[in-house]
């Protein structure tokens, strides 16, 4: 067995230099914008281990190095072709005959002095076999265009050591990416969620000011800069006693109602503030509800675990002390509020005092599940500093955004038949998968991937392969189908079939910007532990424009 080489760009890293927090906030501004100084921060702490430098591995590495990512290992023994230098731009025309993976990471190397990227000149097994701890110290693993028996082993040993992973294989216009992940917590969603504002059920800080406006003492000035959360409080209130109906389960002629009253109770039918609560009603006139997605998050096992299982995963201590919150009489069947309004038309005392009881309600409730996560940290005999100040503070802000992402692992995935079949072949890409597995299969079989020249043999006209692959590569796609997968009358378009066949497996450049582009972004969620990760394969068909993500 070859030993792996490992080559760092620029050696032991001379020459770098660390940037000021001044000159990031500027060179970073944009994406601080989106995941802020605790996604960047968990970005530059990354160590993201590749597989494979062709040209779809030097596109998502360069989406992840000019954001900052920490450092980076690229692992291939592939040198530099002819066809390489015709579709990668981070080889150059006098890298021909060199080492693919040296040549990658130091032109990529040359985008960011802050990154650290190295080469190891290895394939994929000999990797395996000799880099224990470089691998299992990895924060994330991506695969790119590597055979499926590489990706299975790949995905065992990320399941082992409990690495999120991500693969990609592209064959001319066509693509595929696919997530594997035993279990991803996501506080920083993101997720658009309606305003919580409590209308219906005002707490008794909220309660007690809108109690205290008398809209019917206020001339029209003052009236126009009353906010319409204390608006709609008051018609809920009014339109309750008068039809004597409970406010709970409006229904849609009932919100109606009240917004017809809401813009009777405008001194004049263009104020602002009136026509706001009038538009808001339908939004926020309805019965609290914890999100599905959070529900499950309560009711998962791991949120019961404590003492003898020895958890200490602060999400998991986290979401056990929120069920028991939720639990709580205190709770009322309502998460922790974030604290935070929308803007509104309003004077500037009347929306600071409103802001101020909806951050006091929140401080409040972080308090009371604080509480709650002491005597969680108690059973578990864990420190009471175990879990921060801060960790415990942006749980609060974001508790109806949680996620939990969990996905099949890539070797059960292509081992087996797809757990989504109907919803593949809803979307019209059951063909495209079955394609994808069935180039692997005909690369093991023939030594060569479809569309390919066959090795040491007389130079063979691209039309006369693809006319001889294209009905072998879809006969072994539709066995696949129907015998494995037991999908009756299975049928792969010939044309579609063709087009994997054409492309001889090779990488074009504009779709490997593309699926990189994808590929760099999932890693980027996965890594920062921000928004919400695909679950788990998107098939790309660039050719007819089609994009599809679901499950597998």
């Amino acid at each position: 067995m070859r030993r792996p080489r490992s080559v760092t760009a620029n050696e032991s890293n001379q020459g770098k230099r660390m940037r000021t927090e001044s000159d990031k906030a500027q060179l970073y501004d944009r994406q601080l914008r989106l995941w802020q100084k605790d996604g960047q921060a968990a970005l530059e702490r990354a160590r993201v281990l590749v597989f494979g430098s062709s040209t779809l591995a030097s596109e998502l590495l360069k989406d992840l190095v000019l954001p900052g990512i920490g450092e980076f290992t690229v692992v291939d023994d592939a040198t530099v072709d002819e066809q390489e230098l015709r579709t990668n731009f981070f080889v150059r025309p006098t890298d021909l005959g060199r080492l693919r993976a040296q040549c990658i990471v130091a032109n990529l190397s040359e985008l960011n002095p802050d990154v650290i990227g190295q080469a190891v000149v290895a394939s994929a097994v000999d990797f395996m076999n000799s880099n224990t701890e470089l691998f299992d110290t990895a924060s994330l693993v991506i695969v790119c265009a590597q055979p499926e028996s590489v990706v299975c082993e790949l995905s065992r040993r990320c399941d082992k050591a409990n690495i999120p992973m991500l693969a990609a294989s592209s064959a001319g216009f066509q693509a595929e990416v696919l997530t594997s992940v035993s279990e991803h917590t996501v506080v920083e969603s993101h997720a658009d969620t309606r305003a919580d504002l409590r209308v219906m059920t005002p707490f008794a800080e909220l309660r007690k000011y809108a109690d205290s406006v008398n809209l019917e003492s206020m001339d029209s000035t003052d009236l126009a800069h009353v906010p319409y959360v204390v608006l709609i409080i008051k018609a809920l209130d009014k339109w309750a006693a008068d039809s004597g109906v409970e406010k709970k389960g409006l229904e849609y002629k009932q919100k109606s109602e009240i917004a017809t009253l809401l813009r009777e109770m405008a001194p004049t039918p263009d104020e602002e503030n009136f026509s706001e609560a009038a538009n808001n009603v339908i939004i926020l006139c309805v019965d609290y509800e914890v999100p599905l997605e959070v529900k499950q998050i309560l009711e998962d096992p791991a949120a019961k675990l404590i003492a003898s299982n020895a958890q200490t995963d602060s999400f998991w201590l986290l979401a056990n002390a929120l069920r028991r919150y939720m639990e709580s009489t205190y709770s009322e069947g309502m998460l922790p509020h974030s604290g935070a309004i929308p803007d509104m038309k309003a004077d500037t005392n009347s929306y600071i005092e409103l802001q101020r009881l909806y951050k006091q309600k929140a401080e409040q409730d972080k308090t009371e599940l604080t509480a709650h996560l002491h005597n969680v940290l108690q059973e578990a005999s864990l420190p009471s500093n175990h879990v921060s100040p801060g960790t415990i503070d942006l749980f609060c802000k974001n508790a109806n955004r949680l996620r939990l992402v969990r996905t099949r692992l890539l070797h059960q995935v292509l081992e087996s038949k797809p757990d989504n079949l109907e919803e593949l072949a809803g979307n019209g890409v059951l063909a495209h998968y079955a394609l994808f597995r069935a180039t692997d299969a005909f690369y093991v079989k023939s030594d060569r991937y479809p569309g390919a020249p066959p090795q040491n043999d007389s130079p063979a006209k691209l039309d006369d392969i693809v006319q001889k692959d294209t009905p072998v590569l879809k006969q072994i796609a539709e066995s696949l189908m129907a015998e494995s997968w037991g999908v009756a009358d299975p049928e792969v378009p010939e044309d579609l079939a063709a087009e994997f066949v054409r492309s001889g497996n090779l990488q074009l450049h504009s779709t490997s910007a593309f699926v990189g582009g994808i590929l760099a972004q999932e890693a980027i969620k996965l890594l920062t532990h921000q928004y919400v990760p695909h679950s788990n394969i998107t098939i790309i068909d660039a050719a007819n424009s089609k994009f599809v993500a679901t499950k597998v």
